[in-house]
């Protein structure tokens, strides 16, 4: 019976040696499909043992606060340059004292009239105070001034300052004839040496003359109320010629002529007729040409003033 076994037997035998073959090799394939990690792990150290580089792990993002409410990162503040040692040193440095501009003196203006060369001004003057007039006059202009008490100036005295500093007479008896070296306002200061005092201050601006260039003859014109007078000066040298001869087309006039050193060329002379100067220049100066309205009515006058070439 054992050599002639059934062929429905042997088939039988033959699947059963095959299926325990089967589960001999492959003991551990059960359990390891059971368990994830395992299989991960595995796999992960068998991928580590090639020679292609492994994926890049990701950074996991926080699971306690959503992406969309993450909170913005702190901005950090703006560096603050640290200052140089040249830079502390001028911080440091004490500040150098802003300039001391001397303020205008509080002063009264002297007015002249219209076309006046000449005008006086009253006041009354303690001995601890002091009174300060202000004039604007042009460059090259002479400027008389005198401060008189009654009939006399002792003891008054003054200063005359321009509004640059330039003292054009210092602080001394209450009289000057200067020339004023720019235009601008200058102050005079008047003070009292004898108590108390009233006085009268005179200013006199002449109108300067100057002829044209190459021109030897200048001829002005003005009008006077009864009385008035009107100032003017030239420069002339020593030895020259000098006619001045005034005409009115209404009234009289009287002139007189100095220098500004005070010598008298000509006084009192009434004209026309007869009113002309014609002399020869003693010294190198300026000359004052004085005309004056008379006869107790006004005057309207032309001055004509020539100098010959030498």
């Amino acid at each position: 019976m054992d050599r002639h076994l059934s062929p429905l037997l042997l088939m039988l035998l033959t699947a059963l040696l095959v299926a325990a073959c089967t589960a001999r090799q492959t003991p551990t394939l059960t359990s390891q499909s059971t368990s994830s990690t395992s299989f991960t792990g595995a796999s992960t150290v068998i991928l580590g043992t090639t020679d292609e580089p492994g994926p890049t792990p990701q950074p996991q993002t926080p699971t306690s606060l959503p992406i969309s409410k993450a909170a913005p990162s702190p901005t950090p503040p703006p560096a603050t340059a640290t200052p140089t040692s040249v830079h502390s040193t001028i911080a440091r440095r004490p500040l150098a004292p802003a300039p001391t501009l001397t303020p205008a003196p509080v002063a009264e203006r002297v007015l002249f009239a219209p076309g006046a060369t000449q005008t006086t001004v009253k006041g009354r003057l303690t001995e601890s105070d002091s009174k300060v007039y202000a004039m604007h006059v042009a460059a090259g202009q002479w400027v008389a001034a005198d401060a008189t008490v009654g009939t006399v100036g002792q003891g008054l005295r003054f200063s005359i300052v321009g509004a640059d500093g330039v003292v054009v007479k210092p602080m001394g008896d209450a009289h000057v004839h200067a020339v004023v070296p720019s235009t601008q306002d200058y102050y005079l200061e008047l003070m009292s040496d004898v108590g108390t005092v009233t006085y009268r201050l005179s200013v006199l601006i002449p109108v300067r003359i100057n002829f044209a260039p190459g021109a030897t003859s200048f001829e002005v014109t003005g009008t006077l109320a009864p009385d008035e007078v009107r100032h003017y000066v030239l420069q002339a040298r020593a030895g020259q010629r000098m006619i001045v001869d005034p005409n009115t087309s209404r009234g009289q006039v009287r002139l007189i002529i100095s220098g500004v050193d005070g010598q008298v060329l000509l006084s009192g002379r009434v004209g026309p007729p007869g009113g002309a100067y014609d002399g020869i220049l003693p010294t190198a100066q300026d000359y004052l040409i004085t005309v004056r309205a008379e006869g107790g009515s006004g005057a309207d006058y032309g001055l004509g003033i020539t100098i010959p070439p030498s």
